[in-house]
């Protein structure tokens, strides 16, 4: 069974809350185990209040999730009560970080401020993917122009870049690292996705 606290650092991934969420994340609680408890402290009352008056004022941004119509189109531009008392919209993360660092108190949750939890958020497009092994292909022919041994001809040696790359990943992370013996295979794929988007004059350079 994984660790309830290890799971909260998956709420860091979202970019956007709802407000129950939000106020138990605010209260360092997983939001599940929060509402588990079926009542509301004194305190988790007042931020309540205050994020409330916050999205009432507008000084908070948020998104109308809306509620699908009978000819199955989705139907938005409630006005915010509904929203609240029909839990059909969720608070923007950057917005409420904002609103954070404006009060005129300390108060800094850690699932918006904890830098250590500030995640990079994966992406896992096509895209992505193949911005990566652009990069792989790239620096495939940096290295080639820079060093003979990372060299086959005039074409970089994957097999050598391979190589070196496992060596250094054992240095730096142990010899039981794992996925690098086979890193030559990436960057011979990189290299003949890439080979006719690559300059000829920067292959020969």
């Amino acid at each position: 069974m994984p660790n309830p606290n290890n799971c909260l650092r998956y709420w860091d991934l979202a970019d956007h809350i709802r407000i129950d969420d939000a106020i138990a994340l605010w209260c360092g609680v997983e939001p599940t185990e929060l509402a588990s408890l079926n009542f509301e402290t004194q305190c988790m009352s007042a931020k309540r209040a205050a994020l409330v008056t916050a999205l009432r004022t507008e000084r908070l941004e948020y998104e109308d999730l809306g509620i699908l119509t009978a000819r199955g189109q989705v139907f938005k531009g409630a006005p915010i009560d509904e929203l609240l008392e029909k839990d059909r919209m969720v608070i923007n993360k950057a917005s409420l970080r904002r609103w954070f660092e404006q009060l005129p108190f300390e108060d800094r949750p850690a699932f918006l401020f904890d830098e250590a939890r500030q995640a990079v958020l994966p992406d896992g497009s096509e895209a992505a993917e193949m911005n990566s092994m652009k990069a792989i292909a790239l620096m495939a022919h940096l290295l080639a122009a820079s060093a003979g041994k990372y060299r086959a001809g005039e074409r970089p040696n994957s097999e050598a870049i391979g190589q070196a790359v496992n060596e250094l990943a054992k240095q730096f992370f142990g010899e039981e690292v794992r996925g690098y013996a086979s890193f030559h295979k990436k960057v011979g794929a990189a290299l003949k996705t890439f080979s006719k988007e690559i300059p000829q004059r920067f292959r020969e350079s």
